[in-house]
């Protein structure tokens, strides 16, 4: 490769993991071409970039930004899957499809400057998505709304049945 084809990457690859919201490190030892093709696509899918990097240029490329933490992860081959619009979308399809094909393992991700463990970004994939947050949260604040609502009917109710009752007794 050409002095200028790797600074043209360097120059890439520092731009893509500037805008990212998460870079996760990975092992895809033992994956024939089909398997690698399958997880492309299901990663494009999601809206994640998965790059086979040269750990020498990768390390040039993450200098000085919050990916560096990942410096000393980077031996032998990896993969790096990073996302610009949601931080847990990669691991989701990562941690879908190691269960598939363990030869993919997940290393190590790196958000906001902070190292996360595989056992952490397991965690991600557990919480519910973005949209399931907001449902619960919607619930929540409505929850008060509709007990207030009945609190201030009960008394109402309360009245027409004793006066309902009544009106049964007297005939």
């Amino acid at each position: 490769m050409k002095r200028e084809d790797k600074s043209q990457v360097v120059e890439d690859l520092r731009r893509r993991m500037g805008k990212s919201k998460v870079a996760i490190l990975t092992r895809f030892s033992g994956l024939n071409v089909e398997k690698m093709t399958q997880l492309r696509r299901e990663l494009r899918k999601s809206a994640v970039d998965y790059r086979i990097v040269k750990n020498t240029l990768f390390r040039l490329a993450i200098q000085g930004t919050d990916k560096e933490p990942l410096t000393p992860h980077l031996e032998g081959p990896v993969g790096v899957a990073s996302s610009e619009s949601d931080p847990v979308g990669p691991a989701r399809v990562l941690a879908r499809f190691s269960k598939d094909f363990p030869e993919c393992k997940v290393m190590i991700a790196v958000s906001d400057g902070r190292l996360w463990s595989p056992a952490e970004i397991q965690a991600w994939v557990n919480l519910p998505s973005l949209d399931g947050l907001r449902a619960k949260i919607l619930g929540l604040i409505q929850a008060p709304a509709s007990t207030v609502a009945r609190i201030v009917a009960s008394p109402g109710s309360q009245i027409a049945r004793v006066l309902q009752a009544r009106s049964e007794q007297s005939q």
